[in-house]
């Protein structure tokens, strides 16, 4: 009789001792219903750190109830409490996944594991608005970490990833995540574009060509695309190709003042200087305050006078009315150069090669006035 009287009383204290863990798991759970998250956590925390608990589902159940609360809060008392509440309640919910044989909890975790990707993702997103781009990779991160844990795919979150690592100079995880983004099909011409860019700074050019073609034959009308192709050809100074794909962009982009703009530098390099001229005054007729555009037109006249003046420079005292002539010819050059000059430096007051070439003109041309008024300014 004493024997069994001793078992009784270790049959009771078990008891007592596994009731005492499930009470603070339970005391969690009553203390959630109420909102009290402080004390939810507190009970909480104590249940998944003991041996009696700590494998049971329910407990990290519970526990990523506790904190998904704590990470979503309204409330000034609580929502400070831990600031890694998201990343605690996320890790709460996979820890139950992994014990949860059953199933029993499967529905709700879904639900609430799109809740906390929901989060990370407003996260990113306040965090690249303000321009802080290496933690918004981190947020984006982190809700695509979320997704694959129940086997979603979240390719606005891929995207995000991979724009904040560009932003943030993480190139690694920017080509990782465009690279994905490519494979994956996703629906958005940039990401070519933003790829190839990356892999033309990192002198990679082989590789940005073969990105940008990809785009070309999933986007053959998207004007982005070209221009990050042009942007290579100007690297490789392969002008000819670049003339080809500006006459493709502009039937794209009729408005594009920049694009007649590279036309005319273009023209230039191959020394079509009436081409670069006609390339140059569409673009100011499209934007009459384009002052790169007026400059370059100017510089083509005004360095035509220049070489002018060379020869004539270079002839004999005697041949007089031959540097009378070539002098005229240049003088004709500056006054074609004059007014686009003027113009430009009304947009750029102060511009030091602009005042000092309009200075020559007008002293060449004997514009005494102009001279004068300029060098009062």
């Amino acid at each position: 009789m004493k024997k069994i009287a001793i078992l009784l009383v270790l049959a009771i204290t078990i008891s007592m001792g596994v009731s005492a863990q499930n009470k603070a798991r339970t005391t969690a759970y009553n203390y959630l219903r109420k909102g009290k998250l402080d004390l939810a956590k507190e009970n909480i925390d104590q249940a998944v750190t003991n041996e009696k608990t700590m494998n049971d589902p329910k407990t990290w159940f519970y526990y990523g109830n506790t904190y998904i609360q704590l990470a979503t809060t309204s409330d000034e008392a609580y929502k400070n409490l831990d600031a890694d509440a998201l990343n605690k309640a996320f890790e709460g919910y996979k820890k139950c996944m992994e014990l949860d044989e059953k199933g029993t909890y499967k529905v709700q975790i879904l639900q609430d594991m799109v809740v906390i990707s929901n989060n990370y993702y407003s996260r990113g997103l306040e965090n690249f608005n303000a321009e802080d781009f290496g933690k918004a990779y981190a947020q984006f991160n982190q809700a695509i970490n979320v997704n694959s844990a129940i086997n979603n795919l979240d390719t606005l979150a891929i995207y995000a990833a991979a724009m904040s690592a560009n932003s943030a100079k993480m190139t690694p995880e920017a080509i990782k995540g465009y690279e994905e983004l490519i494979e994956l099909g996703y629906n958005n011409s940039s990401i070519y574009g933003d790829l190839a860019n990356i892999y033309k700074e990192e002198k990679d050019i082989d590789k940005a060509k073969e990105v940008l073609q990809k785009g070309i034959d999933k986007y053959p009308n998207d004007p982005n695309i070209l221009f990050a192709k042009i942007n290579i050809l100007l690297t490789e100074e392969k002008y000819e190709e670049v003339i080809t794909s500006l006459d493709a962009a502009i039937q794209l982009a009729p408005d594009n003042y920049t694009l007649f703009f590279v036309q005319g530098q273009s023209y230039e390099e191959m020394n079509n200087q009436e081409q670069a001229e006609i390339s140059y005054q569409k673009a100011i007729e499209i934007n009459p305050e384009y002052g790169d555009a007026l400059f370059n037109l100017g510089a083509l006249h005004y360095n035509k006078a220049v070489e002018v003046y060379a020869k004539a420079n270079e002839l004999p005292l005697d041949a007089t009315d031959e540097y009378d002539k070539l002098a005229a010819d240049a003088n004709k050059s500056f006054l074609d150069a004059q007014p686009f000059f003027e113009r430009a430096l009304e947009l750029s007051p102060g511009d030091v090669n602009l005042t000092n070439s309009l200075r020559q003109i007008y002293n060449k041309t004997k514009q005494t006035d102009k001279l004068g008024e300029l060098n009062n300014k």
